[in-house]
């Protein structure tokens, strides 16, 4: 075996998990090398949504303008429409509560095929991060001095990379995950269900006349359920490209179903269409990893925890993993961090992937409950009125699927050993509201200090210090300073809403991690030795 190469961090993963992580690193100055077996970006879509949450990290990064505007054209309303058919009769429509969010950074609708681009280029444009596609993980042996992989090409040619750490978003089939013998725990997608349950078929399609046929004003989602089929269709660039999902029916062998004639149905009209590519794949999945991480491995994404799609959580709770590792990464190799601060990981993110996991399934289940009429596409007037009582009840019972703002912007690390816990009890954790809390642990409320500009726009790369008024920080500071934990003291005249103390110590994910009045010296190299992860 030839050359080895020598980094910081082994990223083994190339969707947006593992390019986000390679971003990231590179923003924060340490090497990486990130190694895929892919031979390029996705081409066939899976996940549509990159939430609030996401989309403030990577306006941190500096590029959720760019993300952004490879969206859906504003045109499309971003909502969803339940028809029979694409081009049958609709009978519910339920719009997205963006504008009630809040946050600088509303959800951006856009295709994966779309954004694993977009992600990619920005991490090739990342001095000191190496992206290299068609290369596959072979195996790895970690010791005290790291972690030695062998890695291949499409090519055959082979390599050895030496790294400090590594990051695994290498999928649900996780070749690291494998090796350390980490196993899932949850559901696996044996229970069948109406939607979203068992196998499942996905088809890429284009058809560039179907909005003009549908008759209808489009939306970026459109369920179709009908006494034949039940299905949902994501639009991937607001003309006349589209991801189709479909259930299998139970007992039914996938590979026995014709493709052209389940799309032609769920469709429902003669127009001309092109599969550009499908397959199966689970439903009702909810499984998370057994353990996050093993000494300087640490596992994320699909390769942590697995979900089903409904609500948009699997790839954006793995976005919120590596934005979690990584700082921590870069706190330990810059010699600031204590020698708690990495085992925080599982801590803190393997509790946000059990409680995000169940949203898909619970959104699954209430579909099972939605009687479809045998002549709910008649052209009746009993059919009508079937299709709008159906109609009534599931723009009621859907609603929580898209209230999801309390999942996105409501990610508490209330049992984290690197923040000062609050002795208060600690709120309820609610999926569909968010409420803005300046708690140690929970995501820093946002506030725009003035037009287009957020707070979170003033943060350090490092901690934030937030001081209101008069506010006295200076033993903060000068405890920062003597343990070598880089710092911007970010100052406001006024205390704003729902900030309640004087001080907030804020991590560099923009999350809490101390509030109070001011300390004195002690106090405060106590502080700043517990959020390092030196207490």
């Amino acid at each position: 075996m030839s050359d080895t190469f020598e980094t910081c961090v082994l990223i083994v993963g190339g969707g947006p998990v593992g390019l986000s992580a390679a971003i990231e690193l590179g923003w924060r100055g340490l090497p990486a090398i990130l190694v895929t077996e892919k031979l390029e970006t996705a081409q066939h879509p899976k996940c549509n949504s990159t939430n609030a949450r996401s989309m403030e990290h990577f306006r941190r990064l500096g590029i959720a303008p760019d993300l952004r505007s490879a969206g859906l054209p504003p045109e499309i309303v971003r909502a969803s429409a339940y028809v029979t058919r694409y081009c049958g009769h609709e009978f519910g429509r339920l719009p997205r509560p963006y504008a009630e969010f809040p946050t600088p950074e509303i959800p951006n609708i856009v295709s994966q095929i779309v954004l694993e681009r977009e992600l990619r280029a920005h991490a090739e444009r990342q001095a000191g991060v190496d992206v290299r596609f068609g290369w596959k993980l072979v195996s790895f042996e970690s010791g005290p001095d790291g972690i030695v992989a062998s890695v291949e090409s499409t090519t055959g040619e082979q390599r050895r990379i030496k790294a400090r750490y590594m990051i695994a978003a290498d999928g649900a089939g996780s070749t690291v995950r494998r090796i350390l013998g980490i196993g899932m725990i949850g559901e696996d997608g044996t229970a069948q269900r109406a939607f979203m349950g068992g196998t499942m078929l996905s088809y890429y399609i284009r058809s560039p006349e179907l909005i003009a046929r549908s008759g209808r004003v489009p939306t970026h989602s459109t369920w179709i359920i009908n006494p034949e089929m039940r299905g949902l269709m994501f639009s991937q660039d607001g003309k006349e490209r589209w991801v189709a999902h479909y259930q299998v029916p139970s007992g039914v062998d996938w590979k026995t179903l014709d493709a052209r004639a389940i799309v032609s149905k769920m469709l429902g009209s003669d127009v001309d269409f092109e599969i550009i590519s499908g397959g199966p794949w689970t439903g009702g999945l909810a499984l998370v990893a057994e353990h996050y991480q093993a000494a300087n491995i640490f596992l994320a994404g699909d390769a942590a925890h697995l979900f089903t799609p409904l609500g948009g959580m699997g790839m954006n709770t793995g976005i919120g993993d590596v934005m979690n590792i990584t700082w921590k990464i870069a706190a330990t190799e810059q010699g600031w961090a204590g020698p708690h601060l990495l085992a925080s990981y599982e801590i803190e993110r393997r509790p946000i992937g059990v409680r995000n996991s169940q949203f898909g399934v619970k959104c699954s289940r209430v579909m099972d409950g939605w009687a479809v009429p045998d002549d709910f596409e008649s052209d009746t007037p009993q059919a009508q009125r079937e299709r709008e009582a159906l109609g009534a009840q599931v723009v009621v019972e859907d609603v929580p699927q898209y209230l999801s703002a309390g999942l996105q912007l409501g990610e508490r690390y209330e049992a984290s050993p690197i923040i000062c816990r609050s002795s208060a009890p600690s709120p309820e954790d609610r999926w569909d509201v968010y409420t803005p809390i300046d708690r140690p642990g929970a995501r820093a409320p946002h506030v725009w200090v003035k037009p287009d500009q957020a707070l979170y726009d003033l943060f350090g790369k490092g901690f934030t210090l937030l001081a209101f008024g008069n506010a006295d920080g200076r033993a903060i500071e000068a405890a920062a300073a003597a343990r070598h934990v880089p710092l911007t003291t970010v100052r406001l005249d006024t205390q704003p809403e729902p900030y309640s103390t004087p001080l907030v110590l804020v991590r560099p994910d923009q999350h809490i991690a101390w509030q109070g009045d001011t300390l004195d010296d002690t106090e405060a190299i106590a502080v700043i030795d517990r959020v390092r992860g030196a207490a």
